[in-house]
């Protein structure tokens, strides 16, 4: 009997695996996910103060767990989600189950590093190696860096135990994480990589600290007859997005103040209302040091639209924030024209890219679990699995926009279409250097070997298991 992840690899395969953090399901055998520091993520309900005109956290509210849930999955309903599946997809890949050219072609663009002929998952049968060419495999484990998946990583441990020699020429810096000899013994023991059983995951912690994102735009000054056309400095995000000083509409606040909040600027949960909150996001774990992801721009009316400005927004995955961007000079000139009915046409482009702090799992391992049911079979073992994941970041892409800002009797305010730039979080990524599905270029990637699947771009190039211990449950 197959066993099942297995088959959630193949759903990777597909790039169509998609899962709850409220209800996370495969096939019938489903596995509960806890986020432990949710309390940490601190007040995540907003009210309208119609006094201050903007919305502010709800005092008398005790955030749970399930609004952390929603919030961490945000207005799509999948971003934490779909990175659980990547994790735990990656994590329990396993190259030995099925070996074809076409697979062997899908594991090689799915794990491929910026090292050419370097897979993150670490098994050299991704490669395509075998046991016995063992030169090949001292050469291969040799250039290792980072790896993705627990059998790659048992591989690489077995490999580095038995050729201490050749490990102590490495620079300890740059090389995986290495298992002891006793994790590796009830690794082996439990039979994780056999699939002679159905084994399975029966409860996932995420043990990080959730962090929120608040997403506040960068207002700018309005432009007058006299500085029209002037370039713009945004430099200062402390504006909220709903304010009397940004988007707001005046008969709105006075319905909400009328209703007691029941219509109008109704209460939400942060990062999960569009329409009230745009830009906040709470995020799986904290920014590095003091990254963030807003960065000093220049908004200009033009008549028309500049080369330099076509050719930049042509590349729409340009990583605005990379080392090469960093030594560039010019400033980053998001451009905007305006027609003689006012309607405007911004050109923003590009993406901010920040590392977020390691990620801490708990896992509950099941080494036979009953394939209807999902229930641990009479005589099967429980595994607790505890592991560091480290190499993610966070992208956010820049919005070029203008405020709307209404009176009670709908008319345009003076602040009304003041140019903002806000930051709006789209995904997490396990690669600093290029956005998934852009060439670090910033141009579309369209190479893949399945029409099944999504073009993606070094998937899984950072991402590395930097701590791990095994126990039985």
């Amino acid at each position: 009997m197959k066993k099942l992840l297995s088959i959630i690899t193949a759903l990777t395969v597909a790039a169509s695996a998609t899962s709850s953090l409220v209800s996370c399901k495969v096939i019938t055998n489903g596995f509960d996910i806890e986020i432990t520091e949710y309390k940490a993520a601190g007040n995540l309900k907003y009210a309208f103060d119609t006094n201050a005109g903007e919305y502010v956290p709800k005092t008398d509210y005790t955030t749970t767990e399930a609004d952390v849930k929603k919030a961490l999955d945000g207005a799509t309903g999948t971003f934490a989600s779909s990175l659980v599946t990547d994790m735990i997809n990656s994590l329990f890949f396993n190259a030995n189950l099925s070996v074809t050219q076409n697979s062997k072609d899908i594991w090689q663009y799915l794990f491929r590093t910026d090292k050419e002929g370097i897979y993150a998952d670490g098994q050299y049968r991704t490669a395509g190696l075998n046991s016995s060419q063992n030169e090949e495999i001292d050469k291969y484990y040799s250039e290792i860096t980072n790896i993705t998946s627990l059998l790659g990583l048992m591989q690489y441990s077995e490999w580095t135990n038995s050729n201490s020699n050749e490990v102590q020429t490495l620079d300890e810096s740059g090389t995986p994480f290495v298992l002891g000899k006793e994790t590796i013994d009830l690794i082996n023991e439990s039979n994780m990589f056999e699939s002679s059983n159905n084994q399975g995951i029966t409860n996932v912690k995420i043990n990080s600290t959730p962090k929120l994102y608040e997403g506040n735009i960068g207002l700018a000054p309005k432009p007058n007859e006299d500085t029209t056309y002037d370039p713009i400095d945004v430099t200062d995000y402390s504006s909220r997005y709903i304010s009397e000083k940004t988007n707001y509409n005046a008969k709105t606040a006075k319905e909400t103040e009328d209703s007691k909040g029941e219509k109008g600027y109704v209460d939400y949960i942060s990062g999960t209302n569009l329409s009230a909150d745009f830009f906040s996001q709470l995020l799986i774990s904290s920014p590095e040091a003091d990254s963030k992801p807003e960065l000093d721009i220049q908004v200009q009316r033009v008549e028309k639209q500049s080369d330099k400005s076509k050719e930049n927004f042509k590349k729409q995955g340009l990583v605005l924030n990379s080392e090469k961007s960093e030594k560039d000079t010019d400033p980053i000139v998001f451009e905007y024209t305006q027609d003689e009915k006012g309607n405007r046409t911004s050109y923003a482009y590009g993406y901010s890219l920040i590392p977020l702090a390691p990620i801490n799992l708990e896992l509950t391992y099941n080494n036979d679990r009953d394939l209807k049911t999902g229930e641990p079979k009479p005589g099967s073992q429980n595994y607790k699995i505890n592991l560091t994941i480290d190499g993610l970041s966070a992208a956010f892409k820049p919005v070029l926009s203008f405020t709307s800002n209404l009176d009670v009797d709908g008319k345009k305010t003076d602040i009304d279409g003041t140019p903002y730039v806000g930051w709006r979080f789209m995904n997490y990524q396990f690669n600093s250097k290029n956005i998934i599905g852009y060439d670090e270029q910033g141009n579309q990637f369209t190479e893949k070997p399945s029409k099944k699947m999504t073009a993606t771009n070094k998937k899984f190039n950072d991402f590395n298991i930097t701590d791990l211990t095994f126990k039985k449950a």
